[in-house]
């Protein structure tokens, strides 16, 4: 999205990343991939106020002094149960809550944050710390949102808002996305937020957690007492799971980009208790290919072989039409395709 924030931005991205292939997880042809409706993006509702320039990171109330890297109030650190793979980055990710307001959690699987919440993501590569990116909630509206990255300067001390992204920054590999193609994933999910959900904050240990914050009164309705949602299953299928969740969910769901041209289904639910209940089983195993059609594969997942399932095949491609996902990444995840391999193999 540019400066502007206007949804014919996030209809650009996904023109984008559609042509690509990139939101089909079994095409292997842009063809087959299916542009989401544009009169009903257009008429979304959404704010009139104008959506503010950002220029630089120190002027959006991330820190309080940028050149000593102090937080400024109200700013808090959490980590995902289950990250997202970007090439081997080191992220630091905060929330800004406004004051006073509490997240909505009729809906535990879908939270939607007050008018104001900000969230920041930075990036390290190779010790260098090379963007930081920034989603704020403007309005109530589906597209009242600003989505952008800002490149650090290379003495650190401050970092500029690219709406055109870069490459290679800062003598690293690292690729920062230009600011269209961050709708591109984050159009997925309903509330735009990826990594602070009540599956991602359900672990035992940690600063912020879903008991936590139930606990200190940020949820309009918090689970029972003592209640949280970790991935079900055992370690194995846990980690499996989760990475699926976590790196292929936000567009392979039924709000997601790839749907319906595929209906493979890879966001958990709270309500699933059991990996075989999951979606992600459901859609995946023993279930035959039906786009992405290359010999001798037949299935995306087949129980016990992992070499003959689709899914894993895609994760190991970079740099082809195969590759998933197909943006945002140029290297594969050992520890990832670990995860998942380990899985399938097991089953």
């Amino acid at each position: 999205m540019s400066s502007t924030g206007t949804p014919a931005h996030a209809l650009a991205a996904l023109a984008i990343a559609l042509a690509q292939g990139a939101c089909d997880s079994d095409a292997g042809d842009a063809d087959a991939a299916r542009v989401p409706d544009a009169a009903a993006i257009d008429d979304a509702p959404r704010s009139d106020a104008a959506p503010p320039s950002r220029e630089r990171l120190s002027e959006v109330g991330l820190y309080a002094d940028i050149d000593e890297k102090i937080l400024a109030d109200g700013v808090i650190e959490f980590a995902p149960t289950h990250a997202l793979w970007s090439d081997g980055a080191v992220k630091t990710r905060w929330i800004a809550l406004p004051a006073g307001t509490q997240i909505d959690t009729s809906d535990m699987n879908r939270w939607q944050f007050p008018v104001g919440t900000k969230f920041f993501k930075e990036f390290v590569r190779d010790d260098v710390r090379v963007e930081t990116r920034m989603i704020e909630k403007l309005g109530d509206g589906p597209m009242d949102y600003w989505m952008g990255a800002f490149i650090w300067e290379l003495d650190e001390s401050d970092a500029v808002f690219a709406v055109d992204g870069g490459a290679d920054v800062n003598g690293t590999d690292h690729d920062v996305p230009d600011a269209e193609t961050c709708w591109t994933c984050h159009l997925g999910e309903p509330t735009r937020t990826l990594g602070f959900s009540a599956i991602q904050l359900s672990r035992p240990v940690g600063d912020i957690t879903l008991l936590s914050i139930a606990a200190d009164g940020w949820l309009t309705d918090p689970p029972a007492a003592g209640v949280d949602y970790p991935v079900p299953g055992d370690a194995v299928v846990a980690a499996a799971l989760g990475y699926l969740h976590a790196n292929c969910g936000h567009c392979h769901n039924p709000s997601g980009t790839s749907w319906p041209d595929t209906s493979m289904h890879l966001r958990l639910r709270v309500e699933d208790r059991a990996p075989e209940d999951t979606t992600i089983y459901t859609t995946t195993v023993d279930v035959p290919l039906d786009r992405w059609l290359v010999a001798p594969f037949t299935s995306r997942v087949v129980p016990g072989s992992s070499s003959l399932s689709a899914i894993v095949v895609r994760m190991s491609n970079r740099g082809t039409m195969d590759e998933m996902p197909p943006i945002a990444t140029e290297l594969t995840d050992p520890t990832g395709l670990d995860a998942v391999t380990t899985w399938i193999d097991g089953l």
